[in-house]
């Protein structure tokens, strides 16, 4: 993406980084004065940044405080990222260590709660500054993404109260499948918001302006699959699918009465986990789940071995390098007689196409010695149009902004040197405006949704449904039985809801929902 000496000074001054931001506070070099701000030997006041991402992150967001500085010249930005894993951890080292904090960090949405509940919190309410704001009108940014940082200290509730971040991003997971190979099975792709089919065999034709039944998709992936599953040189019809795209879209909900009870002992959980499990074990379109143990959807599809797959937003750079063209899908919607061989049944009363949606905010130090300027970096990173423009150009996000997003977005062109990938945007605002944030977003911590997958008691474990045959994570089990409409198991998903209930409730005291 970024070349020549550009690209060099770029990793010249990440790597210079990473020696200013322990040094901060000692002004790297210049001032040592801890009542007020750091400053550089030019004169320049210091904001230090810490996050965390892949070298195109890292080179996209060097990007966009390049010409943070140019706007803002009387600062000068030091930025240190690290991986993902490391993050919290190393975060949580610098709250414990105040000297060493940096002004501006990244706060995922999953933390967040937690973090501002604490008694050392450590975010500025940035409300004050964005009233003042000349850059941006909260109306203009994507609810779910202002809604994610508020929180009023005084009822402990999420949603309301002081915004203590701004959204890096709110990035939908989307269906995104391979046009070669679906070209090359003799499918033709069509773009008809008025058809009735968004995928019909008989016709071999895919439209990509409406969802797929699950019994369309079924038949897609049948049709566009190639080997036996798991062998090295196979073409499955699909790497993966999310269990949450799937529950959310058969009109779930992970959490109700406030987000303080477990909901997964359903029929609509049940017939959503068993639907994304058949596609393994019954269907034979999916990659198993040993198969996905050993490679990631993202690699699986980018080399050419996938039909489909799901990504985030976030992941575009890494699909930039796939050779093929590629494109983005409505996520598929549940047919009303749940026959996944039934690809003429159309979509179920009250469901529709659903994702999940993650998100990172951006947050400032609540004792900088540099406040103006850490919350300016934060607005500029979040909400600015230059850096919006960048952001989306390079491949990191779908705007923040909604009119950006629902407009230049649609048409512009990225930085994608082969195909201008995707083309079907409006899929991501679709997913935007009409899907939830990841359920342990909601609560006060992921103990809960963790159980689900890593539970206490190996019997309980969603792992079951996946793997076909006996594994370390207990016996096979069918959560339902299609023919005989009766569940088999009748304690397998109340046991495993209660667990998760316990979990949850621990932390009814901390988290007012």
């Amino acid at each position: 993406i970024l070349l020549g000496g550009k690209y060099i000074m770029k990793k010249i001054k990440n790597i210079l980084s990473l020696f200013c931001l322990v040094t901060a506070l000692s002004g790297c070099g210049g001032n040592t004065d801890n009542t007020g701000p750091s400053v550089t030997p030019d004169g320049k006041k210091l904001i230090t940044f810490f996050g965390w991402g892949s070298t195109d992150e890292q080179n996209i967001f060097s990007t966009m405080i390049d010409e943070f500085e140019k706007v803002y010249p009387e600062y000068t930005v030091n930025y240190q990222s690290t991986s993902s894993e490391n993050f919290m951890t190393s975060l949580a080292g610098y709250r414990n260590n105040p000297r060493n904090m940096p002004d501006v960090f990244y706060m995922p949405d999953t933390s967040f709660v937690q973090w501002i509940n604490s008694r050392n919190n450590i975010m500025l309410d940035l409300t004050p500054y964005i009233e003042k704001s000349e850059v941006f009108s909260l109306d203009n940014v994507w609810d779910q993404g202002i809604e994610a940082y508020r929180w009023d200290s005084t009822t402990k509730k999420l949603g309301t109260g002081g915004i203590y971040g701004l959204p890096k991003d709110l990035g939908p997971n989307v269906l995104v499948y391979n046009k070669d190979i679906v070209k090359g099975k003799g499918i033709t792709i069509i773009e008809d918001k008025t058809a009735t089919y968004g995928y019909n065999p008989d016709t071999k034709t895919l439209n990509t302006k409406v969802a797929m039944t699950w019994a369309q998709f079924v038949a897609f992936c049948k049709d566009t699959k190639s080997g036996q599953l798991d062998q090295s040189n196979s073409i499955v019809g699909i790497t993966h699918y999310p269990l949450e795209s799937a529950y959310l879209s058969n009109n779930g909900k992970f959490l109700a009465e406030g987000n303080k009870k477990v909901t997964i002992n359903n029929d609509k959980f049940a017939e959503s986990l068993q639907f994304v499990a058949d596609l393994s074990n019954k269907y034979e379109v999916m990659t198993t789940a040993e198969g996905q143990a050993t490679q990631n959807g993202l690699a699986r599809f980018t080399s050419g071995l996938a039909a489909s797959s799901f990504v985030g937003a976030w992941e575009t750079p890494s699909l930039w390098k796939a050779k093929f063209d590629w494109d983005i899908l409505y996520t598929p919607i549940p047919n009303q007689n749940g026959d996944l061989l039934d690809w003429k049944d159309g979509y179920r009363e009250n469901c529709s196409s659903q994702s999940y949606l993650g998100s990172v905010g951006i947050s400032v130090y609540k004792d900088s010695k540099v406040k103006d300027g850490a919350y300016k970096l934060v607005e500029f990173l979040t909400v600015h149009p230059t850096a919006q423009r960048i952001n989306y150009q390079l491949g990191q996000a779908v705007p923040n902004l909604k009119d950006m997003a629902n407009g230049e977005f649609q048409t512009a062109q990225l930085n994608d040197q082969l195909f201008n990938r995707p083309t079907n945007r409006e899929v991501y605002t679709h997913m935007m405006e009409n899907s939830q944030r990841r359920p342990q977003a909601y609560t006060y911590d992921s103990e809960w949704w963790d159980e689900m997958w890593e539970s206490s008691n190996d019997n309980t474990k969603l792992y079951r449904v996946w793997y076909n045959g006996t594994s370390t994570y207990g016996s096979h089990v069918d959560v339902w039985d299609w023919d005989k409409k009766a569940k088999i198991e009748s304690t397998f998903l109340s046991d495993l809801e209660t667990s998760c209930q316990k979990l949850l409730d621990d932390t009814k005291d901390k988290f007012s929902w």
